[in-house]
């Protein structure tokens, strides 16, 4: 089984944090940049299912994000980023000014992706450590790696360089959490869910730590 975790940055100047999640928590982690370099990587390794930290869809009623366009009125946030911040969640809109170019770019590699006929699901790592009560990268590179090591993660965890591919592999877990059926899908499938695990049952291992 091989579960791939993205961690995709907004524009290809900036790092895109790749792992790959294989049998037994091992992971492989590097940082691409490119749209060619994250889809030639991604099907290389033949995955189960791909997971992406960015949104995946728009507002219902949304076509794009100029703001001359009559869909600018359906809003910049859609249902399943409400129900993060119903959560306690922080997170920011898919529609945010910040958020835009992440978000077409999302977009525009899962519908690559599902054209290929490969799985791929919208993540949010933030919400994931959140529940599972491991550290956010806020909190440092190295509390979020001994939290993924703790919880019994191997290989590459233990040397990844950035917290994009910490969270790559974050993501990657969502993904693991979804192929075992024990995950909550948040929002309106029309605009892409969020998915996030729904065992909380590790939040014991990082109980003493603050998030």
């Amino acid at each position: 089984m091989v579960i791939i975790g993205i961690d995709l940055a907004g524009v290809p100047e900036k790092e895109t944090g790749f792992a790959v999640l294989r049998k037994g928590l091992k992971t492989e982690t590097r940082v691409l940049h490119t749209d060619k370099e994250i889809i030639k990587e991604t099907l290389k390794h033949k995955p189960r299912i791909i997971t992406i930290d960015a949104p995946l869809g728009m507002p219902r009623g949304r076509c794009c994000f100029d703001k001359n366009c009559s869909c600018r009125s359906a809003g910049a946030m859609r249902k399943a980023e409400r129900a993060l911040v119903k959560m306690g969640i922080r997170v920011f809109p898919c529609g945010f000014a910040g958020m835009q170019k992440l978000t077409l770019r999302g977009i525009k590699l899962r519908k690559y992706f599902e054209k290929k006929k490969h799985r791929v699901i919208e993540t949010y790592p933030g919400s994931a450590q959140d529940i599972l009560g491991m550290p956010r990268k806020g909190k440092g590179l190295e509390s979020l790696r001994k939290a993924l090591i703790k919880y019994g993660f191997r290989g590459d965890v233990k040397t990844a360089k950035t917290d994009h591919e910490l969270d790559a592999i974050t993501s990657a877990l969502v993904g693991k959490y979804y192929l075992e059926k024990n995950y909550l899908a948040l929002g309106d499938p029309e605009e892409q869910q969020i998915i996030v695990p729904r065992d909380k049952n590790q939040r014991r291992l990082f109980e003493n730590k603050k998030h």
